[in-house]
């Protein structure tokens, strides 16, 4: 029997290198990270996608809730402005009265025969009316307070709507104007000179004898008033406050015919 050397022994109980474990080395993926790049960029664009996409359509709901919350605001202003068109209509013929009433006095400063009585205290009486009037201006009001004013895309629409706005401001200052010469100067100069029992029976406001008082005792003073320089500037001052009204109160109306017109433009276009 052959014997077998100690180094024989090791060298047979070897194994081949071609039947060695590999299971504790890492498996090679070749360009793994190259390969999950794609990916993760295509991830991404979707992810922004959403992003602007959400945006875009909570703009566009804004957008679609502005345009319906203006065309309401433009409606309901129409609409108002419309009711006003009679109201400045009938006020322009009052003021216009009155304007003549006053020119009327004013032709009595030095008039060599003075008017009848019953005109004169006609005329006197229109001095006490007041210059103001009102429009119904709710929608306005809450469109200009509100900020809705804003909501008007059309540039020139938005101007005309401030610009009525600050016309109504103006018109009653005027108004305010007229009524306080009546009241802090003219009505106290008569007070001792035309009873005010007589303006009330005879004047301007309708009343005829349909008043619970007696024709005043005393008789009106018309030559004296009417030759009073300090009457006389108070007549023209009131003229000239009425005056202002009247044409205030025109450009009123012609600014609201305008701004009707534009209204419909803009709701027939939108």
């Amino acid at each position: 029997m052959r014997s077998w050397t100690c180094h024989q022994i090791a060298r047979a109980s070897r194994i081949p290198k071609s039947l060695e474990r590999t299971s504790d080395k890492e498996p090679s993926i070749p360009n793994a990270r190259g390969a999950m790049w794609p990916r993760a960029l295509l991830e991404g664009v979707i992810i922004v996608l959403s992003i602007l996409l959400a945006f875009g359509v909570q703009a566009s709901w804004e957008s679609y809730q502005e345009r319906r919350q203006e065309r309401e605001y433009l409606s309901a202003l129409r609409e108002e402005l419309r009711r006003g068109l009679g109201i400045q209509a009938d006020r322009i013929a009052v003021l216009g009265n009155s304007l003549r009433a006053h020119e009327s006095l004013i032709g009595q400063f030095g008039a060599g025969e003075r008017a009848p009585a019953d005109s004169l205290i006609y005329w006197l009486s229109e001095l006490s009316r007041p210059n103001q009037f009102s429009p119904p201006t709710a929608v306005l009001e809450d469109i200009v307070s509100s900020g809705g004013i804003q909501l008007i895309k059309d540039h020139d629409l938005r101007l005309a709507v401030a610009e009525y706005d600050r016309a109504l401001t103006n018109f009653e200052r005027v108004a305010d104007q007229a009524w306080a010469t009546w009241s802090e100067r003219i009505q106290p100069f008569l007070e001792g000179e035309v009873p005010r029992v007589d303006r009330l029976r005879l004047g301007s406001f309708n009343s005829g004898g349909q008043v619970p008082f007696e024709p005043a005792p005393f008789p009106s003073n018309y030559d004296g008033i009417f030759r009073s320089p300090a009457f006389q500037s108070m007549i023209a001052e009131r003229w000239i406050r009425t005056r202002s009204s009247l044409t205030t109160l025109e450009d009123i109306a012609r600014r609201t015919t305008d701004l009707i017109a534009m209204i419909d433009d803009a709701l027939g276009s939108a």
